[in-house]
């Protein structure tokens, strides 16, 4: 059975393991034309991961963008982010996007693998299928997907499985059973979006009884169906993913716009209201199977 899987209704008093809060931050597609608050530039970006981490993130997804807002895939996008974000935190959680919706060769998707050093990301998203956005598909063929999780491994990149149906998830298993991914698995269950599973939970409870043992499982949610979903992940014992890449609106009527940090802080409040603990980054990175990261001592004046 999954973690978090229960083959009887929980207790209220059932110690689950404290939340995870993952952070996307940006995604490809808000601009800021139409949305003021999202973060776009690296300064921003790193400054909004800080405030998100400062709120009770331990994760954050990134995708980098240029000057015009729009979608880098190339490894120097990266290579000045990722450690500026671990200089304002060092213990936080860092994942970059393999999305093949802005670059669909292989090589590109898996040029951000390259980074070595404090450069180097701790987890990259792989999507183990092709699905339908309002803004166009997102293909990812077998070939590629196992290609992708081949590069990952001999990067020591952990894979954040983004999983929007069953279908998805009966490959995680195929993958885990051939050795080409390891646990234990982290998942984000994509709920809600045009092509995925439904937000509710029938389909979030018949997607985490599906999933391969000992999988450290998070649900998303589309806009209004964001706040939704996190409560019922929350409420079983899964953990959580928010942020503007998902959903920019505070209110389910999309007239209140939210920030990262705001929508962190909602799912924080969330936990407390039913007593559940949010997790520190070294929690988090022992739940994920992640080196721990020492925090630098100051050197003392001389």
């Amino acid at each position: 059975m999954a973690a978090g899987a229960f083959p009887f209704p929980a207790h209220p008093r059932t110690p689950y393991p404290p939340l995870i809060v993952n952070a996307a931050l940006t995604g490809i597609v808000a601009q800021r034309a139409r949305f003021p608050k999202v973060p776009l530039t690296a300064g921003e970006i790193s400054a909004d991961a800080q405030r998100c981490f400062e709120a009770g993130a331990t994760i954050v997804h990134l995708h980098a963008r240029d000057a015009g807002g729009h979608p880098r895939w190339q490894r120097a996008a990266y290579a000045d982010l990722i450690p500026e974000i671990r200089r304002r935190c060092p213990e936080i959680v860092i994942c970059v996007t393999t999305s093949g919706r802005a670059a669909a060769e292989l090589d590109q998707r898996v040029d951000v693998l390259q980074l070595e050093g404090e450069a180097r990301p701790d987890m990259a998203s792989l999507t183990l299928g092709s699905l339908n956005f309002h803004s166009g598909p997102s293909v990812n063929s077998i070939e590629t997907i196992e290609a992708i999780a081949r590069e990952m491994g001999a990067r020591g990149v952990r894979p954040e499985l983004e999983l929007f149906d069953l279908g998805m998830v009966h490959l995680a298993h195929r993958l885990l059973e051939r050795g080409m991914i390891e646990r234990p698995l982290y998942a984000n269950l994509m709920l809600g979006f045009p092509n995925s599973a439904p937000a509710d939970a029938r389909s979030l409870v018949a997607l985490v009884d599906a999933l391969p043992s000992e999988t450290v499982w998070a649900a998303a949610g589309l806009g209004a169906f964001q706040a939704p979903a996190t409560a019922l992940a929350i409420a079983i014992g899964g953990h959580v993913r928010t942020g503007l890449e998902d959903n920019p609106w505070l209110d389910a009527d999309a007239a209140v716009e939210a920030t990262n940090a705001q929508l962190v802080e909602r799912v924080v409040a969330g936990a407390g209201l039913i007593g559940r603990a949010v997790a520190t980054a070294q929690q988090t990175r022992a739940l994920l199977g992640l080196p721990a990261r020492t925090l630098a001592v100051p050197t003392p004046a001389r």
